[in-house]
């Protein structure tokens, strides 16, 4: 089995290189949808939360404010600290049985997408780590649409991450995020084809 890891900015486009690598027959686990599930007020880190910041992050609808918690990560470095300090263990548990899961199926290939990969340490889990660019302009414009934020608080919760010049040097394959999915997935076609585990049927070791 292949494990690659996908990184990228927030707002870099991920999801939509995840969306072509499936087309292939990856098994993918997004991270973020972990980590939004955890959140939810049955979940590990629902309780975590409320027990650390208090009543207030809870909204009239009893799920965590995620404007208040957004504005908390990224603004407060020593905050974010400690969320990452208290999350990254439990999801890496996650991926584990992940990736356990995928390999007792025997999938050929299997993606993880992890925000912060880098920052969390989790290079040792993977066989190949991917980058998602996408230019600076169009990141804000991105998370802005997406999120439904400023254009400050866009700058900051980017400026909250790691560069994306030092996410693409360190990552194995930079996949260019800048035109339509039909150049992502030629983009991945051609990574794929260079590791061998690529052919017209889909993914196969070779």
């Amino acid at each position: 089995m292949f494990i690659i890891g996908m990184t990228g900015g927030i707002a870099s486009g991920k999801s939509a290189v995840s969306f072509v690598l499936k087309k292939f027959g990856a098994q993918v686990m997004d991270i973020d949808e972990v980590t939004h599930n955890l959140l939810l007020p049955s979940g590990t880190l629902f309780e975590i939360y409320v027990r650390h910041f208090g009543n207030y992050v809870i909204g009239a609808d009893g799920q965590l404010n995620k404007k208040i918690i957004g504005e908390i990560i990224f603004n407060h470095a020593d905050e974010r600290a400690w969320i990452n300090s208290v999350a990254h263990p439990i999801l890496l548990n996650y991926t584990r049985d992940f990736l356990v899961g995928c390999a007792n199926l025997g999938c050929k290939l299997a993606v993880v997408e992890v925000p912060l990969l880098f920052e969390a340490g989790w290079e040792f889990l993977f066989d190949e780590i991917w980058a998602v660019y996408v230019p600076r302009p169009r990141q804000i414009w991105r998370l802005c649409q997406r999120d439904k934020i400023t254009y400050q608080q866009a700058i900051a919760r980017i400026n909250a991450q790691m560069p994306v010049e030092e996410i693409c040097t360190r990552a194995d394959i930079v996949i260019n995020n800048q035109k339509n999915r039909a150049n992502i997935q030629r983009q991945v076609t051609k990574a794929l084809k260079r590791r061998g585990i690529y052919n017209q049927g889909g993914i196969a070791f070779v």
